[in-house]
């Protein structure tokens, strides 16, 4: 249960009243490695995912063999909320690091939402979290440049990755293969290495050692217009009633910066 307030608690802030009525939640830990399938597109589902440690994947499969990952999971991240509806996969997540998970399962989680509506609320919150991070990927692979879509995602998997994991700061560990990063983004693996190679020639992000050093973030939002507002990553005050202006009182905003504080900047080519 420690697992599961550990993570909720990154939604919402929840009253002890609450978790004593999700008290009941048995959960389990399982580790898979890279390349297991932790869900599999066609088959049903009955467990609640959430990730401890390590990266995993969310794709869809076209007949001729093309892959468009749609989404990381990174710690900290609960999926698959589709579980309460009963309906079969209609996409794979797979691990590409050796990833710890809990699970719990679909009827015990329907029972606790409809024991507490705070509890509902945060996992709620959690889902409007990833549909907003959807919602980016679609602008990002349709209308962002190749330097564009390579700047804003590393920065995204960076700023997540500071939420969850103290420390973080500038560094991203980097799992993601050439044709991992191509089949998110709409390129070729090669045009993803060129345009990586571009950016540390401009000073811009640093590789070693399965690791991404961002060295100059304020450059790299301004080329890929990356503003964490989309990410919403802010605690819910379930206690509080939310404010005109469309962040929670008592809640401070993210650390955002908004498009419309700073000039627009041309399109940088390819």
């Amino acid at each position: 249960m420690n697992v599961l307030r550990n993570r909720l608690s990154q939604y919402a802030t929840l009253s002890d009243d609450t978790w004593q009525k999700a008290g009941g939640l048995k959960l389990q830990s399982r580790a898979y490695q890279s390349g297991d399938d932790l869900i599999r597109v066609g088959e049903p589902t009955r467990k609640l995912f959430f990730i401890e440690d390590g990266w995993a994947i969310r794709y869809r499969m076209l007949d001729d063999g093309r892959r468009q990952i749609v989404n990381f999971m990174l710690p900290g991240d609960i999926f698959d909320l589709q579980v309460i509806a009963g309906v079969n996969a209609d996409h794979t997540v797979t691990a590409i690091t050796r990833t710890t998970v809990s699970t719990v399962d679909a009827d015990q989680f329907l029972r606790a939402l409809r024991s507490d509506a705070d509890f509902a609320a945060a996992f709620w919150w959690s889902a409007v979290q990833e549909e907003s991070i959807l919602r980016e990927q679609i602008v990002r692979v349709g209308r962002r440049s190749a330097k564009e879509r390579i700047a804003h995602l590393l920065l995204e998997l960076n700023r997540r990755l500071r939420a969850a994991v103290p420390g973080a700061e500038d560094h991203l560990p980097m799992p993601l293969t050439r044709t991992d990063l191509a089949d998110a983004l709409g390129l070729t693996p090669v045009h993803v290495s060129r345009t990586m190679s571009a950016l540390r020639r401009a000073g811009l992000i640093d590789e070693s050692r399965g690791q991404i050093t961002i060295i100059d973030r304020d450059r790299l939002s301004d080329l890929s217009q990356f503003d964490t507002d989309y990410l919403h990553i802010r605690r819910l005050d379930l206690g509080v009633a939310p404010a005109r202006n469309g962040h929670m009182n008592g809640v401070p905003g993210p650390d955002s910066r908004r498009a419309e504080q700073a000039a627009p900047l041309p399109r940088p080519a390819d």
